[in-house]
């Protein structure tokens, strides 16, 4: 079994857990057992949390900070989600003992609790509303890669950044005085993982948007100015 960086490792506690809808959902007796059981693990800007191809991961349990997930290809990358705090990520392939599909890589200082293999196989045997909310959160997370899988196959470039940039808007914009803002948290590069072209694609696209007024970049920050009109991009330019 894999051995996994999980930084400086403290016992949890219920309440630390509490903002999660997974942790919400289950009885005080499953509760309890998850924070016996996790720990909770800091990672720094750039670590890594797991790899593309690692045996079955734990299961993180996002705290604070952001997330990429990603899969590698050559030189060829996708990122697949930016998982926000609260949300669960890793241990796909648990109940199969196949390799992680993907990597998870810290873009801020981040925050997790940490419920290695072993105490996943153990809640799933031992407690049944873990069972039924583990099957909850991977069917999400499929739905969630079924829903990328077919804006990457039957959307335009145009479309799909617009998409992107409306759900950072909606899931962690704060409204600001002449529209949404959120923290950028990726290079242009990222953005061209992202939605899948090349950084001169996005570059482009992104200057539309701003010729139009639609959006304002800075090196932290974007604002979103008319989302209005980007959700009509995002519906228009669908192919």
């Amino acid at each position: 079994m894999a051995t996994y960086d999980t930084g400086s490792l403290t016992m949890v506690s219920i309440g630390l857990l509490s903002r999660s809808q997974l942790f919400a959902a289950l009885s005080p007796r499953t509760q309890r057992h998850i924070a016996e059981k996790g720990l909770l693990a800091e990672y720094a800007p750039g670590s890594d949390l797991y790899h593309q191809g690692d045996p079955p991961t734990p299961l993180f349990i996002l705290q604070s900070g952001r997330v990429k997930l990603y899969r590698q290809s050559k030189d060829k990358c996708q990122i697949l989600a930016l998982p926000v705090p609260g949300d669960c990520l890793g241990a796909e392939s648990l109940s199969t003992g196949t390799s992680s599909p993907y990597s998870a890589t810290a873009l801020t200082p981040v925050s997790a609790v940490c419920l290695p293999p072993d105490v996943l196989h153990s809640l799933l045997d031992e407690q049944p509303d873990f069972q039924e909310a583990f099957l909850r959160l991977i069917t999400e997370r499929l739905k969630q890669f079924v829903t990328l899988v077919h804006d990457l196959a039957f959307r335009d470039v145009t479309s799909r950044l617009a998409t992107v940039l409306i759900l950072r808007a909606e899931v962690e914009g704060r409204h600001f005085d002449d529209g949404i803002i959120f923290d950028r948290l990726l290079s242009q590069q990222e953005f061209a993982d992202m939605v899948g072209t090349a950084r001169e694609v996005v570059y482009r696209t992104f200057k539309k948007f701003e010729d139009d007024g639609l959006v304002r970049m800075s090196r932290s920050t974007i604002l979103i100015r008319d989302l209005e009109a980007l959700r009509s991009i995002a519906l228009l330019e669908a192919r």
